[in-house]
């Protein structure tokens, strides 16, 4: 009794205790994770061998997966040889060709991650490879817009962006990979953007972020970093001119200058040799002015007898529609912050003027935007009207005039784009023909200018007259090096194409490259035995671009040490 009247006279004082905020980021993080195995994963599976037929369980062969399967085991062999960069595919058209210094090598490295990963497994490295690109768009795609919109709209915006059909035909049908990775670079890019028009604070971290982004964009695709840039350039500068932020303009610019030195390894070669390819190729079989969505005047793509032409018009004017349909809700929809209306209608903007630019009407526009042929098909621009759409999905159900019209237009869109995609992309591929390698399919705009489409077979190596000793001593994609005994001089022919960088040296000194009857390496070689060297150096071009990247790559991370000092 003592005790306890003594404990109520004299009270101990209470502290209060506050629970710990409960952190829940992981879970938005783990829905974006599972949307990512839901629109990537059954890929690997509806595919068959139709020679034996039923019940599928493969992977089916797309528009592209021959090229990318081929460029991706070569890009590996040359990692494996100890290039850091490789550019040189040795089994390209059989002689041969530089091919990464022409197609952005950032989805190779991934594919090479995953391959040596998965113990030297080419389909885990596809598995792995299109599972990251999913994630890292549905991901990329929340963080973004969650600086706008409750988790729960920005989930929505997310998973309407992963199911996206175009996003989704660039796996099941097209098999574009570099084009996927697109989808996870476009939310940063228009974030670190978006804050340097704005004037936010921070602005130095925010350059680096765009520089980053963007340089990181023309690793992995330059065409649609180019329709990025021509498309929300356009919105944001007119955006960055209402504000009088004549500053965050001229800084945006500048960020994306300094991730072209970023990518300088790879962009700078790849424009200052193209004309030593068959660059224009491409842009020859497939014109960019033809390839415009409803033209059926033109000649080149069939939109009345060809399914996949059909499929993209019908996306473009789903999309178009949700997109019209989104403005509609916001535009009268509940009262908003300025910067939150800014937002919308840039995204709105943004997809109408990518739709515009892919009808025939915008070509009298088009043939006056320079380069705009880079994009090769006006139809890529559906990634960014596919980006414009899941945020404006996202944003009717913060702001639409009623709680219940947001999450009813949100809610039918989502099921829509869920039904576009499993009728126009995924069903079309159910059962298809399986994936099998194709050693022969090559990308003839990676070939060296002159190098013809039909080679002769012949040995790695050889010499003209059929007599001598040849022995291999080493033979790596760019390096071949040879023991030759010959009892009379004589030429010695390589099966490899020449091309500015590769460098001869016999018994140790220079020697001439004679050009063979294919564009071939051919050596003149006198009687005797000899030690030939054959190494596929860095042109004037090459050593610049990779001295550019590697300091840009070094001030970036000054800077970025700089900012994070305390102030």
């Amino acid at each position: 009794m003592i005790a306890a009247r003594g404990m109520c006279h004299n009270p101990r004082p209470m502290i209060p205790t506050i629970a710990p905020k409960e952190n829940v980021f992981w879970r938005p993080l783990i829905l974006c994770l599972v949307f990512a195995s839901i629109a990537a994963l059954p890929f690997f599976v509806i595919g068959e061998d139709q020679r034996v037929g039923c019940c599928g369980g493969e992977m089916p062969v797309t528009h592209d997966s021959w090229m990318h399967f081929n460029q991706m085991r070569a890009f590996a062999r040359g990692l494996a040889a100890g290039r850091i960069y490789p550019r040189w595919d040795e089994e390209t058209h059989g002689f041969g060709a530089p091919t990464a210094s022409f197609y952005p090598p950032a989805t190779y490295y991934l594919t090479s991650a995953f391959y040596f990963l998965t113990g030297k497994n080419w389909l885990g490295a596809w598995i792995g490879f299109y599972w990251l690109a999913a994630a890292g768009a549905a991901c990329a795609m929340y963080a973004y817009a969650a600086r706008r919109m409750s988790r729960g709209a920005a989930l929505l915006a997310a998973a309407v962006y992963v199911f996206g059909p175009y996003r989704l035909i660039n796996q099941y049908q097209r098999g574009a990979m570099a084009e996927l990775l697109a989808f996870a670079l476009l939310p940063p890019a228009l974030l670190f953007a978006e804050r340097l028009i704005e004037g936010d604070a921070g602005r130095r971290r925010h350059f680096l972020g765009l520089a980053a982004a963007y340089g990181a964009f023309l690793w992995a695709h330059p065409p649609t970093a180019y329709q990025f840039t021509l498309v929300f350039g356009v919105c944001l500068s007119i955006r960055g001119l209402a504000l009088r932020e004549g500053r965050g303009i001229a800084l945006a610019l500048g960020a994306m200058g300094f991730g072209a030195m970023l990518a300088a390894a790879y962009f700078l070669p790849a424009i200052a040799e193209q004309h030593l390819v068959h660059y224009d190729d491409v842009e020859r079989t497939w014109p960019y002015h033809a390839s415009y969505v409803y033209d059926f005047a033109q000649k080149v793509y069939d939109h009345a007898g060809n399914p996949f032409f059909v499929r993209l018009d019908r996306i473009w004017a789903f999309n178009l529609g949700a997109l019209l349909l989104g403005a509609a809700i916001l535009a009268t929809g509940r009262p908003a912050k300025p910067r939150d209306r800014r937002d919308w209608w840039c995204w709105m903007a943004a997809g109408l003027l990518a739709a515009f630019l892919m009808t025939p009407w915008s070509a009298p526009v088009g043939r006056w935007i320079p380069k705009i042929e880079i994009g090769v098909f006006s139809w890529r621009m559906l990634a960014l009207i596919g980006f414009a759409m899941a945020l404006l999905a996202g944003a009717c159900i913060e702001r639409a005039p009623r709680p219940w019209l947001g999450g009813l237009a949100g809610g039918l869109l989502l099921i829509a784009t869920l039904a576009m995609s499993g009728w126009y992309v995924v069903w079309p591929m159910w059962r298809g023909q399986a994936f099998a390698p194709n050693p022969e399919h090559y990308n003839f705009a990676t070939l060296p200018r002159g190098a013809p489409r039909d080679v002769p077979n012949m040995a790695p190596v050889q010499t003209a007259s059929g007599n001598g000793r040849i022995t291999v001593e080493r033979w790596a994609p760019e390096w071949r090096e040879l023991r030759v005994e010959l009892d009379r001089d004589d030429r010695l022919e390589f099966r490899t194409f020449h091309f500015p960088g590769w460098t001869a040296l016999v018994d140790g000194r220079p020697a001439e490259i004679h050009v063979g009857p294919v564009r071939n390496i051919v050596l003149d070689l006198p009687a005797g035995t000899h030690r030939v060297t054959l190494d596929f150096r860095a042109t004037p071009i090459r050593r610049a671009g990779n001295a550019i990247t590697i300091l840009a790559f070094a001030g970036l991370l000054a800077l970025l040490r700089i900012d994070r000092r305390p102030h």
